[in-house]
């Protein structure tokens, strides 16, 4: 299994990223991933914890230590 994934931006109240564009993002401890931003998109300066693992096996990540709300979307394959 590989520990790259692409997240789709589904809310962004900050204005570092650009909802409905995808980022690549690299998995870590705890299910947690790292995410770049629109400023470096390949970059890993945000962490994201899984919020909801979907029925369809999609899951949910929301990005911690910001005021405002960021989700990201991992897609069911």
């Amino acid at each position: 299994m590989s520990n790259l994934l692409l997240l789709k931006c589904t809310r962004d109240t900050e204005g570092w990223w650009t909802e409905g564009d995808t980022y690549p993002a690299r998995v870590v401890a705890g299910g947690f991933v790292l995410v770049g931003d629109d400023d470096e998109p390949d970059g890993e300066g945000w962490s994201a914890a899984p919020m909801e693992y979907c029925e369809d096996g999609s899951v949910l990540y929301r990005v911690g230590g910001v005021d405002g709300e960021v989700l990201f979307e991992e897609s069911a394959l």
